[in-house]
């Protein structure tokens, strides 16, 4: 064990604070987000589907994101 990994165990062992432990343990665990991982071929069908979707005019410019944000 190196010194970072002894210092990191120090640490973690040091808290006693359950829900300061708890969130060091999810993000450990490696929990997954709201995203999957994709293949190629979804990742290209992704591309695709968006161009087609600003062809459309399914889209906002940054000024209308603006205008629409001031609303919130």
């Amino acid at each position: 064990m190196n010194v970072s990994e002894l210092q990191l165990h120090q640490a973690i062992d040091a808290i006693r604070d359950s829900e300061k432990l708890e969130a060091i343990y999810t993000l450990l665990k490696g929990t997954k987000g709201p995203f999957k991982p994709m293949s190629g071929e979804e990742y290209v069908g992704a591309i695709d589907e968006a161009r087609q979707q600003i062809k459309e005019g399914k889209c906002l410019s940054v000024d209308d994101l603006e205008k629409e944000s001031d609303n919130w």
